[in-house]
């Protein structure tokens, strides 16, 4: 078989070239000939057509293949149900209890931020499409208030460098590390990869 676009031999049981990916044709002369309705039509300008569809995304053939290799990975499972629950139950409930028993002005902005982790949850225990973008902004918060924590940690023990006896709390810290280290796990994760068809 030989292909229309650059002419190149493949196997005869091929459908697409394995050069440059397009359809083969059986005969060198039926090569040419397709090569030549090719140009004469290259040269036509073409508008696509405009469809009330939209355009099937291509198939991610990566993904399958951890499909394949890995068949125990479907659905959540692993460290990505430790996440889910962690994010939809564990982390508001902690941050509703502390907010209510020790109500400050961050209290609102906590809840809020309690709620927008449960929805996160929520979207990535039902694998729906948003739900990656969601953790990523969800990731990028908590990287963002753990740096600003451990910042204002940093200036509040220099300037009071008189009191020795003052201990820290590692929050802000905990917070910066572990949003770090989740992104990492969604990044290279191939049941990350399976469920959502693609990686962080």
């Amino acid at each position: 078989m030989y292909c229309v676009g650059c002419s190149s031999q493949n196997p005869d049981a091929g459908v697409f070239c394995f050069n440059c990916g397009k359809e083969l044709i059986a005969s060198p002369t039926a090569a040419v000939a397709a090569q030549q309705a090719t140009q004469v039509t290259s040269a036509i300008p073409m508008h696509p057509a405009v469809t009330s569809q939209s355009p099937e995304p291509p198939l991610d053939f990566a993904v399958d293949a951890i499909r394949n290799e890995y068949p125990n990975l479907n659905g959540v499972g692993g460290w990505l149900l430790w996440f889910c629950f962690i994010t939809t139950i564990v982390s508001p409930a902690i941050v509703v209890i502390s907010s209510l028993s020790h109500p400050s002005g961050y209290s609102l902005i906590d809840i809020c931020l309690a709620i927008f982790s449960v929805f996160t949850g929520v979207n990535l225990w039902k694998a729906k499409p948003q739900a990656l973008r969601l953790t990523k902004v969800l990731l990028a918060i908590q990287f963002c208030i753990g740096a600003l924590l451990v910042i204002g940690e940093l200036i509040s023990s220099t300037s009071d460098s008189t009191s020795s006896g003052s201990t820290s709390d590692p929050g802000g810290l905990r917070m910066l590390v572990g949003s770090i280290i989740w992104f990492l796990y969604f990044k290279k994760s191939k049941r990350v990869a399976v469920v959502y068809g693609r990686n962080m």
